[in-house]
């Protein structure tokens, strides 16, 4: 298992897709941003990404806060908005003019039991066919990923291959006209592999004008290296002395490399994926006094007090509430 697969299963992962969009000319949606939907969307993560699959046709899409120019989709590309940005996608380029509908539209199509609205869009003939969808995940207590994405992310031809993801993806959409109950787990599949998909994507771009951050330290010959070795045995006693030496570097040269490209120093890191991995296992419901003795602490008090250090909660409080949303 590679460091980005071990990152992301430990993020609980969560998918949901609500709307499918049928468009005709000329169209224009725009969406609200995260911080007044995503709680309705996905109540049991603390982060939330919308992302939309273009089926057929094609627009243009842009994020309200950016000044990046905006972007062509075509039939199989995916796009999405790590930041939780308001965004629009329209048919064209010079008309971006619309609202987005009011949140209470989003909390009741939430609440229904299998949650699936189609939504039609202009008045000419159709086309463009859009799925609408949300991915989420613990921002905390470490999550690399959040800062090394663009505000603005898309997976060109995602799905035109007939693929795995094609299938998968249409599978969803024929068990959510049904109401099926297996369906959600087909979605949060679908989610994890196109977030997946976007984060290679976004990695090979990136390979070309490399920027210092957690994707492109993986890449790295020595801290790719580091990295790997602590997702591999994170429980191990490390010391940056041992750390360095298996990396094939000086102490200091590790420490200052590390910390070039992750914002940390080696040993932080390790101490914050350390509180990771127990975050995880308090939600999934271990007891306190175990996920200590698990982690390597000497005694429950001294976990205690790192944990909140670290997550700014309670482990208490966090396995009560994080426990209960996993459990729903």
């Amino acid at each position: 298992m590679d460091v980005l697969t071990e990152v992301l299963n430990s993020l609980h992962i969560k998918g949901a897709l609500y709307f499918e969009v049928e468009a005709g000319q000329p169209w224009v949606l725009v969406n609200p941003p995260m911080h007044l939907i995503g709680a309705f969307m996905l109540p049991e993560v603390e982060h939330v990404i919308p992302f939309h699959i273009m089926m057929d046709g094609e627009g243009w899409v842009r994020s309200d806060d950016d000044t990046a120019p905006p972007i062509k989709l075509e039939s199989g590309d995916v796009v999405m908005f790590p930041m939780g940005s308001s965004h629009a996608l329209t048919s064209d380029i010079n008309n971006w003019q619309g609202t987005y509908a009011d949140p209470g539209f989003y909390q009741e199509t939430a609440a229904k039991e299998y949650p699936f609205t189609k939504v039609k869009l202009g008045e000419g003939l159709e086309c463009a066919k859009m799925v609408c969808g949300y991915i989420g995940f613990n921002a905390r207590p470490l999550n690399p990923l959040l800062e090394t994405l663009p505000k603005m992310l898309v997976v060109k031809e995602h799905i035109s291959d007939k693929g795995l993801m094609q299938q998968l993806l249409l599978s969803t959409l024929k068990e959510m006209r049904k109401s099926t109950a297996s369906a959600r787990h087909n979605v949060t599949k679908l989610s994890e592999l196109i977030f997946t998909q976007a984060l290679r994507q976004h990695m090979e771009s990136q390979s070309e004008n490399p920027t210092a951050n957690w994707l492109t330290a993986i890449k790295d010959e020595h801290i790719g290296r580091a990295l790997v070795l602590i997702h591999q045995t994170p429980l191990k006693d490390w010391s940056l002395a041992q750390l360095a030496s298996e990396c094939g570097m000086s102490r200091s040269s590790l420490a200052e490399r590390f910390s070039y490209y992750v914002g940390q120093s080696p040993m932080q890191y390790i101490n914050r994926w350390k509180m990771q991995l127990a975050s995880k296992l308090l939600a999934d419901g271990m007891s306190i006094v175990c996920v200590a003795e698990h982690i390597g602490y000497s005694s429950e008090s001294a976990f205690q007090k790192a944990f909140k250090r670290t997550v700014g909660q309670a482990a208490g409080k966090w396995r009560v509430s994080h426990h209960h949303n996993n459990a729903q």
